[in-house]
């Protein structure tokens, strides 16, 4: 079940507005299971359910790769039958490198730029990468932004 924007958009915006607090909970649930087990955690599985989570309600695609091709603006992102592979690279990149970095922002910008470069989902990109981006910035400080140390 999903309600679309031009049908509905003051009940649009207000779903998808807590769709957003319930991210960031599931987001803050992530980042605290990768504090103890380390990036390893952050995998397909953890980028699925946040997209999901984002897009409840308003798309019927959230949390799966795409399968359609698509195209952002000027920019057609890989075709659907390569972004699997394509994040699958993604997550060797970050995975390979997280030692290497010692910069907070490093990662979590690369995570940010190729995500959006790659668009792996039909809805909710942005949110789902920024969502990346702050994990990683988190994981790489060892704590929740906005805690004291």
């Amino acid at each position: 079940m999903s309600v679309r924007e031009k049908d509905a958009p003051e009940l649009f915006q207000k779903i998808q507005g807590q769709n957003l607090a319930r991210q960031y909970d599931l987001l803050s649930n992530c980042i605290e299971v990768g504090l103890e087990k380390g990036i390893e955690a952050f995998d397909k599985y953890t980028l699925w359910v946040l997209n999901y989570t984002a897009v409840a309600n308003i798309s019927q695609l959230g949390g799966r790769y795409r399968e359609e091709p698509i195209y952002v603006g000027n920019h057609f992102p890989p075709h659907f039958k390569d972004v699997s592979y394509a994040m699958d690279r993604f997550f060797s990149v970050v995975h390979e490198n997280w030692t290497l970095m010692d910069h907070p922002t490093l990662l979590a910008a690369y995570g940010l730029w190729r995500l959006n470069w790659i668009h792996p989902f039909v809805e909710g990109n942005g949110r789902t990468a920024r969502a990346a981006c702050y994990y990683l910035i988190c994981l790489k400080q060892r704590r929740l932004l906005g805690e004291r140390r």
